[in-house]
């Protein structure tokens, strides 16, 4: 019996981790893929046709969504948390709070169940960008790891979704808010990339995925308002700070905060046919380094 293209299921945590339906990620538009290398045989024949091919260097790519789903308790880490620190962020809790910026990536372990197949994925590093526009915010995950044949599934773990609090739809009455240089605007659209660039380095006796570097970046689009009031032809090329902060009880609050280089305002309609400036950017670290984007959950 076969089974829906939609029957999939991922657990993650931190390597050594004995992955059961707890650690179960709320994810959605799960996308797997082979990737791998080849090479030509290229003999030489008395026809034409296509050659046999040498395949090998194979290793996972799998992206899916989630949630920006919160912890439900001031101080707790959000369930995604491993995945956070897989895309080289750093974490520092305290008792209300728990603060992540960028520093080295620490590898997790995945479990893909894809209808009766399981595939293991080890040493997972990646990628995510934030997306904040109407209704729910949302991270968008792009990782890479190191590649195992599938076995055959047993029965798909009982799931508790308990630790994956639902994030409160953005807007006015969850106390979503925008400042840029310390000003509230009037903000429409946020989307923030960490610009990780990952790679699935080989060698003849080692296989290793690999975050060689990053450069984050912002987008944004906000009201366009009196010059007077608003002038972001005056601030091109300098160096501003953005804050967006969301959710209206403690367990359920999130703040952005970017170091942001203002990029020449682009004109934009928005929904209600008004005038808008769309800003397209790079978050910039100052000469510390490492600090231009901070993620606090409360």
């Amino acid at each position: 019996m076969s089974w829906r293209f939609k029957d999939k299921l991922i657990l993650a945590d931190a390597l050594g981790t004995t992955l059961t339906g707890m650690h179960a990620i709320y994810a959605s538009e799960v996308e797997l893929a082979i990737e791998n290398e080849s090479e030509k045989d290229e003999l030489e024949t008395s026809h034409s046709g296509a050659s046999l091919e040498t395949f090998y260097g194979e290793h996972i790519s799998l992206n899916f969504k989630t949630p920006l789903a919160m912890s439900g308790t001031a101080g707790n880490e959000p369930a995604f948390a491993p995945l956070l620190l897989a895309c080289g962020m750093v974490q520092v809790a305290d008792a209300t709070s728990v603060t992540f910026t960028k520093g080295a990536a620490v590898a997790v372990k995945c479990l893909v169940r894809f209808g009766k197949n399981t595939h293991s994925i080890s040493e997972m590093k990646g990628n995510v960008s934030l997306q904040l526009e109407k209704g729910k915010p949302m991270l968008n995950w792009q990782f890479k790891g190191l590649f195992s044949a599938p076995i055959a599934s047993a029965a798909a773990p009982a799931v508790d979704w308990a630790r994956w609090v639902r994030p409160e739809v953005l807007g006015v009455s969850n106390s979503s808010d925008f400042k840029l240089n310390d000003v509230k605007r009037t903000l429409h659209k946020l989307t923030v990339d960490l610009g990780n660039n990952v790679v699935f380095d080989r060698a003849i006796n080692h296989e290793e995925i690999m975050i060689t570097g990053h450069e984050s970046s912002a987008n944004f689009t906000l009201t366009a308002e009196e010059l007077a009031s608003f002038n972001p032809f005056d601030d091109v090329g300098k160096v501003q700070m953005f804050e967006f902060t969301h959710g209206t009880a403690a367990g359920k609050k999130v703040t952005i905060i970017g170091r942001y280089q203002m990029p020449p305002p682009k004109y934009t309609s928005l929904d209600s046919e008004l005038t808008g400036y769309e800003f397209d950017g790079k978050l910039v670290p100052s000469g510390a380094g490492y600090d231009e984007l901070t993620i606090v959950f409360e």
